[in-house]
């Protein structure tokens, strides 16, 4: 394999229950934009210790997952089985920077490959570079959503996750739940980059078309036949305002930091925390 760096590569990062397999799921219709198969990869969180989700025993899980897909799914069999050479070159070992190249050379006519690992917001300045390494002129997509709003849906998803009813959780289980460290790390927004969820599901088109012209594609709304389609739904459950409180108290150095980052934060944002818009100059 080349050690030569991967070319029209972007990668998208978020905090969890941010957008990020939304996103994914639109940019898989784009014919000239390659999504890996398996959304997250996980190499560089998995390479630097912090995850296992490269593990043999996960690997394999998804690679039953793949052939029972392909033959259950018969309307997509023909898209399954053009998969099967990247499926090869995923379950190949030892993974390092030659495998992780590999997941990228399967593109067919697309010209651009990429993919999607929120869990990438916790590599650090080390971890970033060594993604422009890998990949010198790598676009970053990083997805940001107001804080108190992801906390929750994230809470919601957690108790599904763990069989727990989010209705009947008490306000300091909630809180003793967002204690957990990873709860935190997966959100980071002050040491990362820039797509506000409020504005991409404000204007869905609008927030593609931005990604394209990044990424450096084109644009043609057709391409997008699933833009209100929810993905990896969690409970419903309305958030008690007593926990509100406690999110709004944990998250606003965050909100602020951002906004001092960026420049600016969604008027949600600003709604929620109190903060009033931003000042010019």
């Amino acid at each position: 394999m080349s050690s030569s760096g991967i070319e029209s590569f972007f990668v998208g990062i978020g905090a969890q229950k941010s957008g990020t397999t939304w996103l994914a799921r639109m940019l898989a219709g784009h014919p000239d934009i390659f999504v890996t198969p398996v959304k997250e990869i996980h190499y560089f969180d998995h390479i630097r210790g912090l995850t296992q989700h490269l593990s043999p025993k996960k690997r394999r899980s998804r690679y039953r997952k793949y052939y029972q897909r392909m033959w259950t799914q018969w309307s997509h069999f023909a898209e399954h089985r053009s998969q099967r050479q990247w499926w090869r070159d995923y379950m190949a070992s030892p993974i390092d920077d030659d495998w992780y190249r590999g997941l990228f050379r399967h593109r067919g006519s697309a010209t651009i490959a990429g993919e999607i690992t929120p869990e990438y917001a916790i590599l650090g300045i080390d971890g970033l570079n060594h993604i422009k390494r890998l990949a010198p002129d790598a676009r970053i997509i990083f997805i940001m959503r107001n804080p108190v709003d992801r906390l929750w849906s994230q809470v919601l998803h957690q108790c599904r996750s763990r069989g727990l009813d989010a209705n009947r959780q008490s306000t300091e289980a909630i809180a003793a739940m967002l204690a957990e460290p990873r709860f935190g790390e997966l959100a980071d927004y002050a040491q990362t980059l820039v797509l506000f969820y409020e504005d991409m599901h404000s204007d869905r088109l609008a927030a593609l078309r931005q990604v394209c012209r990044f990424i450096g594609t084109h644009f043609d709304a057709s391409y997008f036949t699933e833009l209100g389609r929810r993905f990896n739904r969690s409970q419903q459950a309305a958030l008690p305002a007593p926990v509100r409180a406690h999110m709004r108290q944990l998250c606003r150095a965050q909100a602020e930091a951002v906004r001092q980052r960026v420049g600016r934060i969604p008027e949600a944002w600003e709604r929620e925390f109190d903060l009033g818009p931003a000042k010019a100059g």
